[in-house]
């Protein structure tokens, strides 16, 4: 193969030398003699990116969202605000939205620029401009995880004691810190998508991509939880507007459940961290004792005399079980964390 040398490299740390590239390559990517080319080690794979090579794979910094008379439903409610979150996960740092906006459209737009993604810089008659959200450095991967569970597990622990205690205003401030949890699981969505879109990034996270893939993978998982906490957060709420009491044996079983689902979820977020295989099959031996919780509390609501009541109750149950399901995903995930160090 013919070789075309006397190319200048330099690697991510600084150091700069002579490498030798095959020809068609150096005439396919328009290089010249004295360019200066970026080699990266990630694993076991060396990356080469040539003079401004990180600015050519990015996507465009601008986007723009169409909305049209002639498909006016695929841009309303949820829809809508699909759309945008993708946009902001996809690294856009400013969305148009253009179109003949309705009332409606306008405060869903307005709604997720304040509540997720950044803000409104300017609005016309047909156009809605938002700047997203920089991304503080200040902020690192592994912080935001921990951001993200601390806020999942407190809103769960403050849900329950809302329910139990019958305390409608920390059922309200559950319901409104799950805003804060789905903005710092966007914004780890957001960094992961630029990593894999640029292999530099590794270097500026400070992370693999295999890892923060398994990061992301368990900030879902309790991101998730969150949601559970407002639907019983949601169902302590209601409760308390119909006055309708739990009765002591079902709130104490009830609060064992609880008790069992958090020190399962902390234990694997534990053996996460620590890349601790052993923790996390100790952990996750609890499992059948927690289903078999789940069970004994259902039966015991089917004997309950008020449906409505066995039929709210029902909700908090099934939450538990799907928190205690996400628990073990995120063992899962420490398990496959492992194995990559082996």
């Amino acid at each position: 193969m013919e070789r075309e040398e006397r190319r200048l490299g330099t690697t991510a740390s600084g150091s700069t030398y002579m490498i030798t590239l095959p020809k068609g390559w150096v005439e396919a990517l328009g290089l010249k003699k004295g360019d200066l080319l970026t080699l990266v080690r990630v694993g076991p794979v060396i990356s080469l990116h040539g003079p401004q090579g990180r600015d050519r794979g990015r996507r465009p910094r601008r986007a723009r969202l169409a909305v049209t008379e002639a498909d006016p439903e695929a841009r309303r409610g949820k829809a809508l605000e699909r759309a945008l979150v993708a946009l902001y996960i996809a690294g856009f740092d400013v969305i148009e939205v253009r179109g003949p906006l309705s009332d409606e459209q306008r405060e869903t737009i307005k709604g997720t620029a304040q509540r997720l993604i950044g803000e409104i810089l300017q609005e016309t008659d047909d156009l809605v401009l938002i700047q997203t959200l920089r991304d503080p450095q200040v902020l690192s991967v592994p912080q935001l995880l921990e951001y993200i569970y601390e806020n999942a597990r407190e809103m769960l622990r403050e849900a329950f004691h809302a329910l139990l205690a019958g305390e409608p205003k920390q059922a309200e401030r559950v319901i409104a810190r799950d805003e804060r949890v789905d903005r710092f699981f966007l914004r780890l969505s957001r960094q992961l998508y630029a990593a894999l879109q640029d292999p530099l990034g590794e270097l500026e996270q400070g992370i693999s991509r295999v890892e923060f893939f398994n990061v992301h993978t368990v900030a879902k998982q309790l991101e998730r939880i969150a949601d559970h906490a407002v639907k019983v957060a949601h169902t302590a709420l209601a409760l308390g507007a119909e006055g309708r009491a739990i009765p002591a044996p079902i709130a104490q079983a009830l609060q064992a459940l609880h008790a069992d689902v958090q020190e399962l979820l902390a234990r694997v977020m534990a053996a996460f961290r620590a890349r601790d295989g052993q923790g996390v099959h100790r952990a996750l031996e609890a499992l059948p004792a927690i289903e078999r919780r789940v069970e004994a509390v259902d039966r015991t609501l089917l004997g309950l005399d008020d449906p409505h009541l066995a039929y709210h109750l029902g909700i908090v149950v099934d939450s538990l079980g799907r928190v205690k399901d996400y628990a073990a995903n995120v063992g899962e995930v420490a398990l496959n964390a492992e194995a990559l160090q082996l």
